[in-house]
């Protein structure tokens, strides 16, 4: 929304970042059916993309494109891995064409962790871009969790927050944890 824009570009120019929500996980937008893997959320929470001014899926992740874009000062946090979680390489080519984009992990433990050796590369790659975060309710067994996944080479554990899939833990190297934990904030915090 072009209204947007100068609140953007002000928050460049005041070196505030912007924690953004775009979308919602991609199982809301699909049919509700036998098909759809994540039925169990997406039959509360379905979106109706037909509805006049309801934007797609890819055309929400285009808003962002387009925000980050236009404002290569201001720092943009997508949280929840753009709800790109389904496909992280879309999130992965915006990391590659902005500089100025980082991605957070919150609530989103329990659709990545079933592909591990996946996700474990994925934070290689873009260590320096990625930041923990939960969106879950702040409660001892969330962090153990989540630290479980990120931490550790455990395998098919479940958790009753995160539904129907197994979880594994992606076993990411320290310095990567350094990064994702404490290295990566304080680097937005300091731009």
């Amino acid at each position: 929304d072009p209204i947007m824009k100068p609140l953007l570009k002000r928050c460049g120019e005041l070196k505030i970042p912007i924690n953004i929500h775009v979308a919602e996980p991609i199982w809301l937008y699909l049919p509700m059916d036998s098909t759809n893997d994540g039925l169990m959320n997406a039959y509360t929470w379905k979106i109706d993309s037909t509805q006049k001014g309801i934007l797609g899926h890819a055309a929400l992740i285009k808003t962002l494109d387009n925000a980050v874009g236009d404002n290569p000062n201001t720092t943009f946090i997508a949280c929840h891995y753009a709800n790109c979680e389904y496909d992280l390489s879309i999130l992965g080519s915006l990391f590659d064409k902005h500089k100025n984009l980082y991605a957070d992990a919150s609530a989103r433990f329990g659709e990545t962790s079933p592909i591990p050796r996946y996700m474990a590369a994925f934070y290689e790659k873009y260590q320096d871009r990625l930041l923990y975060g939960t969106d879950n309710i702040p409660e001892p067994d969330m962090y153990e969790i989540t630290f479980r996944i990120l931490e550790t080479l455990d395998e098919h554990f479940y958790y009753y927050r995160f539904y129907h899939w197994p979880s594994y833990g992606w076993g990411l190297k320290d310095q990567i944890l350094k990064k994702v934990y404490q290295g990566n904030p304080k680097k937005i915090l300091k731009k």
